[in-house]
């Protein structure tokens, strides 16, 4: 009986395995199309195109980041540019689970990656300045994160609608809320053609990848 007990409570001391994982094949698309996909689908005036088209080179992925980096790997005409062999660009929110999931994978391929041409920015969104700042140290994220919207965790759904990030991964499909993670790859700066990852990455995927880009050594 006590030994029973006993074996009880380490059940209930042992913290289940996820299972609520969002993992998510990777995904090539061409930017242009996805662009027309959603003016045919909108009414966007002329002014708004131009502003779009911006947005569609990810110019919201060229700042100042958070720890006072300004980051620029994939804008050869913005000042501060700094050519990326392999660009990663992730949206990220404090409160988002599966984004600290994959934060350990995140930064595994930095540490082993960057040396050699990998960048990862990433862009808090929904998010609390403060409480981000504390994930990114929780996290040891030594990668650059740039402040995107701010919210408190109350009033996020005020401008999930509002963002980027939200028009880009409807117009290609994502049914989930808030849907973060949501990561870009840009291989050897062609922008028009990153993988998209509407999830969490599935790490024999992006490995592979990785090792193609960069080679095996």
């Amino acid at each position: 009986m006590i030994l029973g007990l006993v074996l009880t409570m380490m059940l209930q001391q042992t913290p289940a395995p996820a299972n609520d994982h969002e993992y998510t094949d990777l995904m090539k698309i061409n930017l242009m199309d996805v662009y027309k996909k959603y003016v045919a689908e909108h009414q966007v005036s002329e002014a708004q195109k131009k502003e779009l088209k911006e947005l569609f080179d990810f110019r919201d992925f060229v700042g100042r980041a958070m720890d006072g980096r300004y980051v620029n790997f994939h804008q050869p005409k913005e000042k501060g540019y700094k050519p990326a062999k392999v660009l990663i660009m992730s949206y990220i929110a404090d409160w988002c689970k599966n984004c600290n999931y994959e934060a350990p994978y995140m930064r595994e391929i930095y540490r082993k990656y960057n040396s050699r041409g990998l960048e990862i920015v990433g862009r808090s969104e929904y998010s609390d300045i403060e409480k981000m700042k504390e994930t990114i140290a929780r996290w040891q994220t030594t990668y650059p994160v740039i402040t995107g919207s701010v919210s408190a965790y109350s009033e996020r759904q005020k401008i999930r609608m509002e963002t980027f990030q939200y028009l880009l991964r409807t117009t290609l499909g994502d049914k989930r809320t808030w849907g973060t993670p949501f990561s870009i790859i840009v291989i050897n700066g062609d922008l028009n053609n990153p993988y998209v990852v509407m999830g969490e990455m599935k790490a024999d995927q992006v490995d592979a990848l990785l090792e193609k880009t960069f080679g095996t050594n």
